[in-house]
């Protein structure tokens, strides 16, 4: 089988010398030359887009399509891409056109219905149109390591060709530039491609603007039918999610879970050899118990559960899909980038604050910071394979980064300056060389965030460089930065395998120093900043949090190769990964007002204890709140985690308020599987979901593991006035942190985004502290969990026996060794 073959190496070193390349000099620092030529080309180019622009323009007043009219420069409004039905959209806007309305009135009542009801999932008949557009699109992704098996889509594609097909597209430029860029040369099918090699990128982003530019559905599929079997299948793969989740024609289509698109990214490869063994033998259903990493060389690794989990690996993914650091707001007429900066460090603080109480949990310290003096003391070996047949790199223990052949160490290490300077010194430098000022926060935070990013909304591109791309794409590289020896990228090199590195973490911890340094500046909140005048939380309850792990079933069918579209459909691979759950739990809100009002509840996790479980809060802490003792919550802050944040009607008096888990606004449930959702298809059903997004945390892992006798946390619950603010939080955030909008002028993370000096001065009576503990729930019986396997399994290799072939997986066929380390490996057990 080609997956069991690895490439040659010399055909590989030239085919692909260009391809493990780190972000070349046009997201770095590039020469006064160069600078002057790329300005002119831009100039140049810059005007010919206007010129179609307006040709553009013109020819679609013409043809009196309202549907096509301005696609490119009209308000983005993808807010339910994957989810919600025309109608449940237009329901929506509705909603919020009447928030905004209201928000102005006095008294803003805001009724249930525009309060976000968590991540349920169920099956709802969709129309036709929608159906077949599923379909299209999920027969695209099927298998895309291979070339296309479904004869329409096939003939579609062959029938197509772009150049030729010009007219059909809003922005004909687009199709010139990505036509050029063909007929030179592009990556090859069968190669390896990420979006830190700066010519990889170019050119899927060349691939996505032609889709997301059709004028219409069928010129969209039929592109993208056309590139399936002429594009790399890893830029294909690329393009075609983004420009779902962007066009509006695709409102409604919901895209298969990234784990089952590419099985080879969230499966170990010494399981891969195991199906694909299977697939030799002719065995057409075979069931593999998969796992975390089980031999614990380093502490880090006692995380494994929650850094390999592959739900969490494909949020980090969804996340850049959504907002990828390329894709300028401006030009795709995206109307909600206000706070992308500010988002952008949001979401990477909150997964560092997941990650470290996980660490807590396992009597781990916090995550240290990255120091460039310092090799990275941890090896990792991720045990995964690319499609291409090549392994991911190991990494020793010992290692440290080095420059590459686009840039320098030094380079990036000029950009950190520059970043360093401007928050002490409170203003950036813009394309003209004048100063912006960021002292003012909302639009200090989000200039800063999209400098530090290196996004296309960055205020002066040349000068800040694209300094998280290069420095993470040092990572990437760290076993070959000179390209010298074909060494495959590494786990950071890919959204959806770099959350299973524990350098991600020291990379992540550093990034998020910036914006502690520039909030650190900032003055403490003042006590009418956090008081709610009248309103006062008087008790709070919660069921018992109870973690556990469950089963969950990976269909890795896609990462094994097929000869016929038959052949494909008559087989089932499912890799049964074990992982982190927790019990549905809810809480209840006592709150007394002296007037009726709106307000905005905000409820947090965090510890009270560090990882040795010394008491942060002092000896003498109280079940009720914090108020009449020391406690080091300025220490503590960095660590708490937003759970939900929704808004609500107090009523004069007494108010309870009540909340499941499975409401919250910062997670999600289960993503549909392939298969379900191809068959949903067909059948002429859509699969829809509640939820706000197709992305979120993910709601299994809301809650880090708990102990047999429990382990303490502090759950923080704040209400505070709705007040909202058009200006900056007119639209829903464009994110994918599953907290659908700011829902009032307070910035992200409030009130623990600032340093405390004082707890007796931050507290306020509109706050409550509650101590509660986490268990877990052991699940010892082996027997039991191996069963199942063994159940699916046992049937299906009495051919195998019959013929005298012989089937010998790497591990033991029922896996019995797997559910019983655990009281051996993790201590938290």
């Amino acid at each position: 089988m080609r997956r069991l073959v690895l490439v040659n190496k010399s055909l590989w070193t030239l085919r692909s010398r260009r391809r493990h390349d780190a972000p070349g000099r046009a997201w770095g620092v590039p020469s006064a030359q160069e600078e002057e030529e790329e300005e002119e080309e831009e100039e140049e180019e810059e005007e010919e887009e206007e010129e179609e622009e307006e040709e553009a323009k013109v020819r679609q007043k013409q043809t009196d399509s309202r549907e096509y009219e301005g696609r490119y420069k009209r308000a983005h409004r993808a807010r339910h891409r994957y989810h919600l039905t025309v109608n449940q959209a237009t329901m929506y806007k509705v909603t919020v056109a009447l928030l905004a309305i209201a928000a102005a009135a006095a008294a803003l009542h805001i009724p249930n219905e525009n309060v976000h009801h968590g991540n349920y999932q169920n099956t709802k008949t969709g129309g036709q149109d929608v159906a077949q557009k599923q379909k299209y699109i999920l027969q695209l992704l099927k298998n895309v390591s291979q070339k296309n098996m479904y004869p329409e889509l096939v003939s579609l594609g062959q029938a197509w060709n772009p150049e030729q097909m010009i007219n059909q597209y809003a922005n004909p430029i687009v199709v010139k530039k990505f036509v050029s860029m063909y007929k030179q040369g592009i990556l090859p099918q069968g190669e390896i491609f990420h979006v830190y090699n700066d010519s990889h990128l170019k050119e899927a982003v060349a691939l996505f603007d032609m889709l997301y530019f059709a004028k219409d559905f069928e010129t969209f599929v039929q592109t993208a039918a056309w590139a399936r079997d002429h594009v790399n299948e890893g830029q294909f793969v690329y393009a075609l999610y983004v420009a779902t989740i962007h066009r509006d024609d695709c409102q409604g289509v919901v895209l298969p879970p990234l784990y089952e698109v590419y099985p080879q990214f969230y499966v170990h490869a010494t399981d891969l050899a195991d199906f694909y063994s299977a697939k030799m033998h002719h065995v057409n259903k075979y069931f593999k118990m998969t796992n975390w990493t089980q031999v614990v060389t380093h502490p880090e690794q006692l995380v494994g559960y929650f850094t390999e989990d592959a739900g969490l690996n494909a949020y980090y993914a969804y996340a850049h899909l959504y907002m990828p650091f390329w894709m300028n707001c401006e030009k795709y007429g995206i109307t909600s980038c206000q706070m992308r900066g500010e988002e952008f460090y949001y979401f990477h603080q909150q997964l560092l604050a997941h990650y470290n109480l996980h660490r807590m949990a396992n009597y781990l310290p916090e995550q240290d910071d990255f120091d460039w003096e310092q090799p990275i003391e941890y090896a990792y070996n991720p045990d995964l394979m690319y499609h291409t047949g090549d392994y991911f790199p190991a990494r020793p223990a010992g290692q440290s980064l080095s420059s590459i052949k686009s840039y320098t160490v030094e380079d990036i290490k000029a950009i950190e300056y520059r970043i360093k300077e401007a928050i002490d010194s409170g203003f950036v430098y813009g394309k003209d060389g004048n100063k912006i000022s960021i002292t003012s926060y909302i639009k200090g935070i989000n200039i800063l965030g999209n400098i530090i990013e290196g996004n296309q909304d960055s205020v002066n591109n040349r000068y800040y460089g694209a300094y998280t791309s290069m420095l993470r794409n040092l990572f990437a590289l760290i076993m070959d930065p000179s390209s010298e020896h074909s060494v495959a990228p590494g786990v950071m090199a890919h959204y959806e395998t770099a959350l299973r590195d524990p350098a991600f973490y020291y990379y992540t911890s550093y990034i998020t120093g910036f914006f502690k340094q520039y909030k650190d500046n900032l003055p403490y909140y003042r006590p009418e900043e956090l008081d709610f005048n009248g309103v006062a939380v008087k008790d709070v309850a919660v069921s018992k949090l109870v973690t556990y792990f469950d089963l969950f079933d990976i269909d890795v069918t896609n990462a094994v190769d097929f000869a016929s579209l038959d052949e494909m459909e008559q087989y089932e691979y499912v890799a049964k990964a074990k992982r982190l759950n927790h019990q549905p739990f809810s809480y209840k809100v006592k709150v007394a007002s002296n007037k009726q009002t709106s307000a905005v509840v905000r409820v947090f996790l965090g510890p009270n204890t560090d990882y040795i479980f010394s008491n942060f809060y002092g000896d003498q802490a109280s079940d009720v709140y914090y108020g009449h003792h020391t406690a080091d919550l300025e220490r503590l802050r960095e660590y708490f985690v937003e759970l939900d944040r929704f808004p609500v009607q107090l009523k004069s008096g007494d108010n309870l308020i009540e909340r499941e888990s499975r409401q919250f606004t910062a997670t999600v449930g289960d993503s549909a599987s392939f298969k379900s959702l191809l068959k949903s298809a067909e059948s002429g059903h859509v699969y829809s979901s509640n939820v706000d997004y197709h992305c979120g945390f993910p709601d299994r892992l809301v809650l880090p593991i708990g102990h047999k006798a429990g382990v303490p946390y502090t759950l923080f619950v704040m209400v505070t006035p709705y007040e909202a603010s058009p200006e900056v939080h007119a639209n829903t955030l464009y994110s994918c942190n599953g907290l659908m909008t700011a829902l009032d002028n307070r910035p992200l993370g409030f009130p623990f985004d600032r340093k405390i000096d004082n707890f007796d001065r931050f507290y306020s009576p509109n706050m409550y502290f509650k101590n509660v503990a986490i268990f877990h729930k052991d699940f010892s019986d082996a027997h039991a969990y191996n069963q199942i396997v063994f159940n699916k399994n046992v049937n299906n290799f009495d051919h195998v026996f019959q013929t005298g072939h012989k089937f010998t997986p790497s591990h033991k066929l029922i896996d019995e060794d797997i559910y019983q380390q655990d009281d051996e490996v993790h201590s938290f057990m």
